[in-house]
């Protein structure tokens, strides 16, 4: 189980999350960490049906496994991104717009390759796939329609001018794709489908593949120690059904501090045991 280390977005506020301890050993218990305080009041974290059921969440999960409700589902705020005839919804299209301002001015002429798709358009696509290459293997590089994230209007496909890379393992090897991978969450973006995560995504690995999560928690999976997406919003289901903390009860485990401290003539030194952290 990975970790959501300390630093986690405000839309976990009043949140408890069961998590494995840093370096803990296998047999070890799992540590209770206690909710991370937002000084955004506003700010709430996301439902168990935010998550699971609500296809306009930014954080809900697509896949074979967790097909779209409706399967016709349609973004009500798509539009166009400048400088492509591709479509997202419009935080979406915002945020990669700036990424790929930010990405040709550090020298990578990152370009755009595909983005929202129908239902209708991702059936077409899929059935082509199968046809070419049979249904096995259709299923592993796309997605039938109704079980494909672009159809959320949140994920797109870069590539990179006059590259033999695109679409292709060998993207995530060229400066191009080094650098969408280190910086992709600065703009709420993840790579959906990263090396090694096939047994758990069902997709081959595609480094040119993203899917916008928001900041908050791009930044948040980037930093702990999930590898898919599948792991990253597991364990917010899990803290979305745990009850959260009073204000009162935050304010007790905050004066739960406790520090030991040895004075000369031996080494003056502390332990802190922080319950709020």
């Amino acid at each position: 189980m990975f970790s959501l280390r300390r630093g986690l977005p405000a839309l976990l506020l009043g949140m408890t999350v069961l998590v494995s301890a840093l370096g803990a050993a296998p047999a070890q218990a799992a540590v209770q960490l206690a909710p991370v305080v937002s000084s955004d009041k506003k700010t709430k974290p996301p439902t168990t049906d935010e998550l699971t059921k609500d296809p306009a969440s930014l954080l809900v999960l697509v896949s074979r496994t967790n097909p779209l409700k409706p399967e016709n589902y349609l973004p009500k705020d798509l539009r166009t991104v400048a400088g492509s005839g591709d479509q997202l919804r419009n935080g979406a299209a915002t945020a990669l717009e700036d990424l790929l301002k930010a990405g040709r001015k550090d020298g990578h002429s990152l370009t755009m390759l595909s983005a929202y798709r129908s239902f209708e358009r991702q059936k077409s696509l899929f059935n082509q796939y199968k046809a070419r290459y049979g249904l096995d293997y259709a299923t592993r590089i796309s997605a039938p329609a109704g079980t494909s994230e672009h159809q959320l209007g949140l994920s797109a496909d870069l590539g990179l001018a006059n590259s033999s890379c695109d679409l292709k393992a060998c993207f995530g090897e060229t400066a191009g794709g080094k650098w969408l991978a280190e910086n992709a969450q600065r703009f709420g973006f993840i790579i959906r489908y990263p090396a090694d995560g096939e047994k758990t995504t069902g997709y081959k690995y595609e480094p040119w593949h993203l899917r916008y999560i928001g900041v908050e928690h791009a930044q948040a999976m980037k930093s702990s120690q999930a590898k898919t997406f599948e792991d990253y919003h597991a364990a917010l289901v899990k803290a979305s059904k745990i009850k959260p903390l009073t204000e009162a009860q935050i304010k007790e485990q905050r004066e739960s501090l406790m520090v030991l401290r040895f004075l000369p003539p031996y080494r003056d030194w502390s332990v802190g045991y922080d319950f709020a952290r």
